[in-house]
């Protein structure tokens, strides 16, 4: 059996429980659920960037709190479908990495921590986005615009990390293109989704609304790069990048409930 078919058996004992979403109803689709998933690892990353460096310290720990719930209900949302398939076996090594990954997230705020669930983040966003991808074969079109919504989401969290991270000693060499690549992605990211012509008038408010966070993440990346980013303007980019995917996450929702 490969490692990935050991991964996927092994998954039945963790993923028992997560197997089918509570309420089909009003569950968002599997997709969606996937990206949700990518955006609540990238928050709590962020939010433990935050509390090492005492940066809405009280809030943070709040949020972390929240965070950890939403990928909970993400991952149950996503559950596991039935074998055989690429998409079983793929949601299989999600439910793994993301019971991981809860694990850490609940480790203290230290860059040793920081840095070790950074690459379990990078695992878990990875997968989730292939489980994302193997779910939209034949999705419709609500679900695709709701799916790239979230994945808009998870990057806004990315960036303001990255961002977090620099001040942090964290990232090495790579974090400038690392950093260019996830603000390249959001803005492309907001354009296709402007693009959209499913847009009604409260999709393209909640839209612009993302758009004017977007706008305020980009002055804080700017003036990272200008060596200027105080504690004052890394707290700015944390609470764009939360409004930003507060405003992602309704829009995700309108595109899943539309016809």
């Amino acid at each position: 059996m490969s490692g990935r078919g050991i991964a996927a058996a092994l998954a039945i004992a963790v993923a028992g429980s997560i197997a089918s979403p509570p309420c089909a109803a009003s569950a968002p689709s599997r997709s969606t659920a996937a990206m949700r998933v990518a955006a609540a690892a990238e928050r709590l990353l962020k939010l433990q960037a935050e509390q090492g460096l005492g940066i809405l310290g009280a809030r943070a720990r709040r949020a972390s709190a929240t965070a950890l719930r939403e990928l909970e209900t993400a991952m149950h949302a996503v559950g596991v479908p039935a074998a055989p398939s690429e998409l079983h076996e793929s949601a299989a090594i999600l439910a793994i990495l993301g019971a991981e990954y809860r694990s850490w997230a609940l480790r203290p705020a230290t860059r040793d921590n920081a840095r070790k669930l950074g690459e379990r983040a990078e695992e878990l966003v990875w997968e989730a986005r292939r489980v994302a991808r193997l779910s939209l074969d034949r999705a419709s079109r609500g679900a695709v615009l709701a799916a790239r919504a979230e994945e808009a989401s998870a990057l806004a969290q990315r960036i303001a990390r990255l961002l977090l991270w620099r001040r942090w000693g964290l990232g090495g060499e790579s974090a400038a293109s690392s950093l260019a690549a996830a603000q390249a992605d959001f803005e492309a990211g907001l354009r296709e989704l402007g693009a959209a012509s499913e847009n009604d008038a409260t999709a393209a408010a909640e839209l612009q609304l993302a758009q004017n966070q977007a706008s305020f993440l980009t002055a804080s990346v700017h003036r990272a790069g200008q060596g200027s980013a105080d504690a004052h303007a890394l707290e700015f980019a944390a609470k764009a990048s939360d409004n930003a995917q507060e405003s992602l996450e309704r829009l995700a929702a309108l595109y899943e409930r539309s016809p």
